[in-house]
């Protein structure tokens, strides 16, 4: 059998990421690929490497893999067509190095096993260890036909890693796209959560970081400029009940009994999660993914940057109505950037959503090319 009809039996999609690992934001990027994937084609193979393969298959309804069945892994990798690396940030070496030298690994495989590679909708960085950063520079260059990135700041980070190789384009991040659940889905929610559709919410989503003990009473004391200034309900969101359900709790705490708030520590599906926040008057976060729901909702919004790729988001659409964690000290900060999110207009706010949303479609466009190249 020649060459080109090897080539020509591949068929399907790898997509590799943090998935099954019950963060919302991650399973709502996968989400977002696998509809992309089935608009391109919806009888191709889509296989997804998931710490849970089990849970993913249930919730996606995508074939998987656990993410270190290696041996699958490489059986995949040699009839699938496109191996997918990404969303999120997983060319970092912040978790470990353990973790980049794995994802490495994986585009380094896809590549030998003849695969076209993506880089699908991602954050790069930060790259700190010389060797990883040379190791990661190396292998994009050789081994990725093409990238697209969630925002400027890594595509700065690519830059000064010295890849250059492969295509490069700024997209947006994938999750963007994905709609809220519908109106009769949500109110069945708020009944769920005991929410008065009569109130109106302001939402409070911090998570567990270093420091957070000393830095929680200016969370409460912002929770309280939300209700004496704006006349709003503080609603504390936690997206992740193992890491963040706890700081969530003590928040609450601290507001006592003087303030009314609601607390959301529930599992939600991801569109209820986008629902819920589409109802909301604004939003004060940490965690990115909210961030980038409320964006995909044109609310209001205000972030407390614990990461880069955090900064990254908010500055590349335009909305820099944040602080930097480290350099967060008074409760004034924060009440501060609540106020600017009040005063937000709301349709610039669409009009942005609108122009990221174009931005986000060059990611399924370019896995259609490539695609398309190997004839699958």
């Amino acid at each position: 059998m020649s060459v080109s009809d090897r080539k020509n039996r591949r068929s399907g999609v790898l997509i590799c990421g943090a998935y099954g690992m019950r963060n919302a934001g991650d399973e709502a990027v996968l989400d977002a690929i696998l509809a992309s994937m089935r608009a391109i084609d919806p009888e191709m193979p889509v296989t997804v490497l998931s710490r849970d393969p089990a849970g993913t298959e249930a919730v996606h309804g995508a074939r998987a893999l656990h993410t270190f069945n290696l041996f699958g892994l490489l059986r995949v990798m040699r009839r699938s067509a496109l191996y997918l690396n990404g969303g999120g940030s997983l060319i970092q070496d912040v978790t470990s190095s353990r973790s980049i030298w794995y994802y490495l690994f994986t585009l380094f495989a896809a590549h030998l096993c003849g695969c076209r590679v993506m880089m699908y909708g991602c954050g790069v960085g930060p790259v700190s260890r010389p060797f990883n950063r040379r190791l990661a520079a190396r292998v994009i260059n050789r081994c990725v036909d093409a990238v697209t990135l969630r925002e400027e700041e890594s595509l700065d980070t690519l830059k000064a890693l010295g890849v250059d190789k492969p295509e490069i384009q700024v997209a947006a991040e994938p999750a963007l796209c994905l709609p809220p659940a519908p109106e009769a889905e949500l109110d069945a929610l708020w009944e769920r959560l005991r929410l008065d559709r009569n109130e109106r919410y302001f939402c409070f989503c911090p998570r567990r970081w270093a420091g957070m003990e000393e830095k929680l009473p200016l969370f409460a004391a912002a929770a309280e400029h939300v209700w004496r200034t704006h006349g709003l309900t503080p609603l504390l969101l936690s997206v992740n009940q193992n890491q963040d359900g706890g700081t969530v709790e003590a928040l609450r705490a601290l507001l006592g009994e003087e303030i009314p708030c609601r607390a959301v520590t529930e599992a939600m599906r991801v569109p209820e999660l986008i629902g819920l926040l589409s109802r909301m008057e604004g939003v004060l976060a940490m965690r990115l993914h909210v961030l980038i729901f409320a964006a995909s909702q044109a609310v209001p919004m205000a972030g407390v940057c614990y990461d880069p790729k955090v900064k990254g988001f908010l500055d590349y659409i335009g909305e820099r109505n944040y602080v930097e964690y480290e350099r967060l000290e008074t409760a004034e900060q924060l009440c501060g950037l609540i106020d600017a999110a009040a005063d937000s207009d709301r349709a610039r706010l669409a009009e942005a959503r609108d122009r990221l949303l174009s931005r986000e479609r060059r990611n399924g466009e370019t896995a259609r090319r490539l695609l398309e190249e190997v004839g699958a």
